[in-house]
């Protein structure tokens, strides 16, 4: 409501000045202080409302438009009366200008600067008065008022001869003079209870409003050359005043004043240009003629809200940043994340320019993303309140992201801020798997290495040197073999112990490589017989399992191994009477399940060996491991990807 009203002023004001252009031009003048104080009325007030959005400014935004629309309605009526010797546009001209003139002085004060009076004594008071002085100008006569001389002939279709007359000018005086001085009391009253912020905000409403009033009585003590120049700079100190207490001290919403000033000036601007150039091109093509200000009037009407929503948005970006544009700014990021190829693209591109594109979208000082392995990622760097953002995705937590700004965000802000988090933490997940998924090829690679290493070892320093001495034996049974038969035979007797631990050592060497049943009795039959091996008096171990068939060789290793490690861990340390072991395929998927009845994990317990073990051969494969515990027992299970490699 404060918006349309603010607009439809300053619309009319400056409507009003382009009908006055065309008087001037024609030799149709008016006294000069009705145009300038009623257009500078209209701009400067409707200005200041369309500044003002908050909720506790919503009474003031409709108030400072109302005055405005009176002055610009009053003008725009005095003027189209002059050109067009309409009795009613000049009536309406003629009184409309009353209630907002007065409402300045006495309204204003009494409400400003939070729409609440102090009191309903005041309220009423000030209220009576404008509406009391109202109703007497549009009754007065024009012969008595200060009219211009050209139209003191005419009459006032609702003149009153009373209204006019002295007892009634001398109470309106009173009433007025009453009113003034409640309305300076109660910001006077207001400032010395105020704190110290809203003190120094009050100070400046002060200094605009006694600014105001002197520059009113000054305008009635000059020379009449001088009264329209006075009158019309009466209308700026009060709007001025709250747009410096907005912008200084955050009367009400200083980043919507810069936005709304800047939108507005630009606005009235191009509509001043935009009359001026319909004016001139009518009355070029057409002619001068009464209904050239009535076209130039549309076509403006037709302009301002396209004008408005175009500058407003541009304004916003130039202000606020992205921040009113949050799907535009989720789109780069998007672009950003699609275009990077490679780990390194995510690490050392694709996260510098996720920050960066935060900061700059909230006008921020910095911005901080830091990934839960430690990588952390900045943009900027200057003073201010840090305010971190989870980063979420999946219900998983990815890190955090901290934006430093000198000023504290808005709701607005805020919610946009959460929307940047939830794409960051897309990036950052992102980032985090191919960090993960690097380390993963690295720590094969190095496995294969170390297991390369091991078996060299083994077979250097265990098989090798074991299999050459028993050649060197083998050797010196041949050569006894023809002169002494029976050292040959006690000599081949101690050979085959040894030759037995050679057998068993490249057996367990080949066990580790790949366990032999696997390919001997197939995995389900292989799980039977290590539950039967690890089956004790105390515990028995159960295995549920079919045969599947068509199994990659490391997804059979994996869930063999992790069988045994999970079996093997119940048996040894859960206490447990009974150990379910199920192999089961579903969706695609290998499953291994390990149930016992033990006394479960600790509350706090530190991942060992065989844990990390288990974890690593299912993530190796794309797979997950999941370990359930409670004072019921534990459940470990594997999901393996039938179709990995």
């Amino acid at each position: 409501m404060g918006v349309v009203i603010g607009v439809l002023a300053v619309v009319a004001g400056l409507a009003g000045a382009g009908v006055h252009a065309v008087n001037a031009a024609a030799g149709r003048t008016m006294e000069p202080s009705f145009w300038l104080m009623e257009v500078a009325a209209a701009v400067a007030y409707g200005l200041a409302g369309l500044l003002l959005r908050s909720s506790g400014a919503r009474r003031i935004q409709i108030l400072l438009g109302v005055i405005a629309l009176t002055q610009g309605l009053a003008l725009l009526g005095s003027e189209v009366g002059l050109l067009t010797g309409g009795s009613w546009a000049t009536w309406l001209g003629a009184w409309l200008w009353a209630p907002g003139y007065v409402a300045i002085a006495v309204l204003l004060p009494v409400v400003l600067p939070d729409g609440r009076p102090l009191s309903r004594f005041g309220l009423w008071l000030s209220g009576a008065t404008v509406v009391v002085i109202a109703v007497t100008w549009a009754l007065t006569p024009y012969d008595r008022q200060d009219f211009p001389e050209a139209l003191r002939s005419e009459t006032n279709p609702v003149g009153v001869a009373v209204a006019g007359g002295p007892a009634v000018v001398a109470g309106i005086g009173v009433l007025l003079l009453v009113a003034v001085i409640a309305g300076c009391a109660s910001l006077v009253i207001r400032w010395r209870r105020a704190a110290d912020l809203e003190r120094q905000q009050l100070k400046w409403v002060l200094v605009g409003y006694a600014c105001t009033i002197a520059l009113f009585a000054v305008a009635r003590l000059v020379p009449a050359g001088v009264t329209g120049v006075v009158a019309g700079l009466a209308m700026l100190p009060l709007p001025v005043a709250i747009g410096i207490a907005v912008m200084r001290h955050g009367l009400w919403d200083v980043d919507v004043v810069i936005s709304r000033a800047l939108v507005y000036g630009a606005l009235s601007t191009l509509v001043v240009g935009l009359y001026a150039a319909t004016v001139w091109l009518v009355g070029d093509r057409l002619g001068a003629s009464t209904g050239t200000p009535i076209v130039a009037t549309t076509v403006v009407a037709l302009a301002a809200l396209p004008l408005r929503t175009w500058l407003q948005r541009h304004v916003n970006r130039l202000v606020h940043g992205d921040v009113d544009e949050p799907y535009a700014v989720l789109a780069r990021l998007g672009a950003r994340l699609a275009a990077a190829t490679t780990p390194d693209d995510l690490s050392e591109r694709v996260l510098p320019s996720v920050v960066e594109q935060v900061a700059r979208s909230l006008r921020a000082q910095g911005a901080t993303i830091t990934l839960r392995d430690g990588l952390v990622a900045s943009y900027g760097d200057g003073p201010g309140t840090a305010t971190s953002v989870e980063l979420e995705y999946a219900g998983d937590n990815f890190g955090r992201l901290t934006v430093t700004r000198s000023t504290e965000f808005d709701a607005h802000e805020l919610r946009a801020l959460d929307q940047l988090a939830a794409q960051a933490a897309v990036a950052a997940h992102t980032v985090l798997l191919a960090r993960e998924s690097q380390r993963a090829r690295e720590a094969v690679v190095v496995a294969r290495e170390e297991e390369r290493r091991r078996l060299r070892r083994d077979l250097h320093d265990g098989v090798g040197p074991s299999l050459a001495a028993l050649a060197l034996h083998v050797e010196t049974a041949r050569d006894l073999a023809a002169d002494d038969p029976d050292a040959t035979r006690q000599l081949l007797d101690r050979l085959v112990p040894r030759l037995n631990a050679a057998v068993a050592d490249v057996r367990a060497l080949v066990h580790e490589l790949r366990p032999p049943m696997l390919d001997e009795l197939g995995l389900a039959t292989a799980v039977r017989e290590l539950a039967d091996r690890l089956s004790t008096g105390t515990t028995t171990v159960r295995v549920t399992a079919a045969e599947i068939a068509g199994l990659p060789a490391a997804v059979e290793v994996a869930a063999y191994h992790i069988a045994g490690e999970a079996t093997g861990n119940a048996v040894r340390h859960a206490a447990a009477g009974n150990v379910a072991v199920r192999l089961w395929e579903a969706d695609g998927c290998v499953g291994v399940e390990v149930s016992d009845d033990g006394r479960g994990l600790p509350d706090r317990i530190e991942a060992g060996v065989g844990t990390s073990s288990m974890r690593e051969r299912a993530e190796e494969l794309g797979g997950q491991l999941h370990i359930q515990s409670g004072s019921s027992g534990t459940t470990v299970t594997a999901l393996l990807p039938k179709g990995a490699p």
